[in-house]
């Protein structure tokens, strides 16, 4: 199957953006879990009940656009890697997580050329299969 360019994009996109997401998700829930700050109001309060800035933190980071986002393309590039063999898997970690070139990458894992491109290829359909049952699951169109 040979994905249109857009998608071919939007697919390798998600693999890039890997590492960027995963340095997101950490540094937003930092940034809202060390926000909160006990109220002091002079009122005792019951010994198991959930603080309003505790609540105020769960709201902020279930309604957080970015990290929501951040998460669903991790959520989908974990996915893709288990449905893919072990080569796939070498890539991704050398090529889009290490951020090795290509002849480092080919070089790394003793491969030819070819197989480095079937192996991608199949990586980015794997990725790409997993984006679009994401968007068939939230009801998001897509054109082919």
């Amino acid at each position: 199957m040979r994905l249109s360019k857009e998608d071919y994009k939007k697919a390798e996109g998600c693999l890039r953006r890997y590492n960027y997401n995963c340095i997101t998700i950490m540094n937003i829930r930092a940034d809202i879990m060390s926000i909160g700050a006990p109220s002091i109001d002079g009122m005792p309060k019951a010994p198991y009940s959930i603080s309003d800035s505790v609540y105020n933190q769960y709201i902020k980071l279930q309604e957080d656009k970015e990290l929501q986002r951040a998460l669903k393309e991790y959520k989908i590039v974990r996915q893709a890697l288990e449905l893919v063999n072990a080569d796939c898997k070498e890539i991704f970690e050398n090529y889009y997580q290490k951020q090795r070139n290509r002849w480092e990458t080919i070089d790394k894992l003793s491969l030819s050329e070819r197989t480095f491109v079937r192996r991608k290829t199949e990586l980015i359909n794997a990725v790409h299969k997993e984006l679009e049952k994401f968007w068939r699951e939230n009801g998001v169109t897509f054109q082919k």
